[in-house]
């Protein structure tokens, strides 16, 4: 075999091969993606049947010195395996209906019925070197799907590696060893003047979308906290617990703020209810209060719909001005008058302003399109940087060599490159269920409407406390 069939043996192979594995040709073939289709569910359904509160049983080192270092590493996936399927399985939120005979209960009443549970909100912060590795490089879906883009796109580009070795070895008089010789030096030109403008732009845009993340959960936080503030408040002005007027108006509060919350998460979320009539088979709406809401629908997909989220945060300060004006609740200690009700209108309008104010698409589309061309760049650059002195020695043996080496070096550079994008990508969506970091709406619902049905109702068993106290105090005096 000649030089020119050996060096077209190996481009075209391994040029094809890296167009299959960089556009996923397998999708295309019917039985081959739904056999990987089955693979994946089948993994699934082993990863949920592990028993994740014994991780020393997967342990297979047989140095002892690494038993600890590995069960701490197996611990902290196993918690995040834990709080990932909580993400993906059903809602504590809406696994139960609500209703007014169950709310006005006493506490003390032996069928009350309060509300589930929630899973974690977040994450655990984990620190151990080895379980980061594992989740950056085996965990996370877009860091695993860009890495198969960088070796696809590393086989295409080290392809080329055969026609430069069969330039150079034609002699550096050929005319094909000039045009290499020439490409080598401006593509080297060419790639210096770019490298600082794309550092500065993805560095900006990583900036960017981390603290959009962060001012996520903060707006998150704030939201449940007001939530809370707002239950505490109204449950300590009750001037008569025992009255059933009183406990009717807490449940229609406790109904609109749960409302509220839901709302504010909707457009996150698709198993929220997307419409006001989806809230009546959650007992948090009448159909009145449905068909009073429904027309004020119309809003961005992105938001349940400010105009009905701020009607119902207008009810709830109609009712407590109510219950101000009828003795119900203690005047100067209602929230109206410190403006707890429009603190928690403007945290959940903040909440919709970070979906609305996302990165310009012009800084996105460039930073993409020269984060491409500067990983083109040095590609290309590692491609050509072979010159006839490599070759003196072995030169079939060293088109083999030069095309691993090749292949690495791009690998390495194209995965850093995609590797930052993948962080782009994953940290825009701070809300799903694929990720480790991302966030459940439904835990902050969950754990929001625990807190306010016990808020809202402490006032409920205020007589049996103070008889409790009373009889205390004359056990006490009988003693004496």
């Amino acid at each position: 075999m000649d030089d020119t069939a050996l060096a077209l043996t190996c481009f075209f192979p391994q040029l094809v091969v890296g167009i299959l594995v960089f556009f996923r040709a397998w999708r295309c073939i019917g039985p081959v993606h739904s056999m990987l289709i089955r693979r994946a569910h089948k993994k699934k359904e082993a990863w949920a049947t592990v028993q994740l509160d014994k991780p020393t049983e997967r342990l297979t080192a047989a140095d002892d010195r690494l038993q600890p270092v590995l069960a701490k590493t197996m611990n902290d996936l196993a918690q995040l395996d834990a709080y990932r399927k909580t993400l993906v399985t059903g809602s504590a939120f809406l696994s139960h209906t609500r209703n007014e005979a169950n709310f006005i209960m006493d506490n003390s009443s032996g069928g009350l019925a309060i509300p589930p549970a929630c899973p974690l909100e977040r994450a655990g912060l984990i620190y151990s070197p080895m379980s980061l590795t594992a989740i950056v490089v085996l965990r996370n879906a877009g860091s695993r799907n860009m890495m198969v883009n960088a070796l696809g796109f590393g086989l295409m580009m080290s392809s080329f590696v055969s026609l430069v070795w069969l330039a150079e070895m034609k002699g550096s008089d050929s005319v094909d060893a000039i045009i290499v010789s020439m490409l080598r030096s401006r593509i080297r030109l060419a790639r210096s003047g770019f490298n600082f403008l794309v550092a500065f732009l993805i560095i900006g845009l990583l900036n960017f979308v981390v603290a959009r993340w962060r001012d996520y959960l903060v707006t998150c936080q704030t939201v449940q906290a007001k939530l809370r503030d707002l239950g505490v408040a109204i449950g300590a002005a009750v001037t008569n617990g025992a009255d059933a007027a009183t406990r009717v108006r807490l449940f229609q509060i406790y109904r609109y703020l749960n409302v509220v919350h839901c709302m504010t998460y909707a457009g996150s979320d698709d198993q929220l209810p997307q419409t006001a009539d989806g809230y009546g088979m959650l007992g948090l709406l009448t159909p009145a209060e449905a068909k009073c809401l429904e027309p004020l629908g119309t809003c961005s997909s992105k938001a349940m719909g400010d105009s009905q989220r701020e009607t119902l945060l207008g009810w709830v300060g109609g009712i407590l001005g109510a219950m101000v004006r009828e003795g119900k609740l203690h005047g100067p200690f209602s929230p109206p008058s410190q403006g707890m009700v429009n603190g928690l209108r403007s945290a959940c309008a903040g909440y919709d302003d970070l979906s609305v104010r996302h990165m310009p698409n012009l800084w996105i589309a460039c930073t993409h399109t020269l984060m491409v061309f500067v990983f083109t760049l040095v590609d290309l650059e590692i491609v050509l940087d072979l010159s006839a002195s490599d070759l003196e020695k072995e030169p079939r043996w060293m088109l083999l060599v030069a095309t691993c080496f090749a292949l690495l070096a791009i690998l390495i550079v194209n995965y850093v490159y995609m590797l930052a994008w993948a962080m782009i990508q994953e940290f825009s969506s701070p809300f799903g269920g694929d990720s480790d970091d991302d966030y459940s709406p439904h835990a902050l619902l969950g754990s929001t409407e625990r807190s306010l049905f016990a808020s809202l109702r402490s006032s409920f068993d205020r007589a049996v406390i103070e008889e409790g106290l009373s009889a205390k105090s004359e056990g006490v005096t009988a003693r004496s």
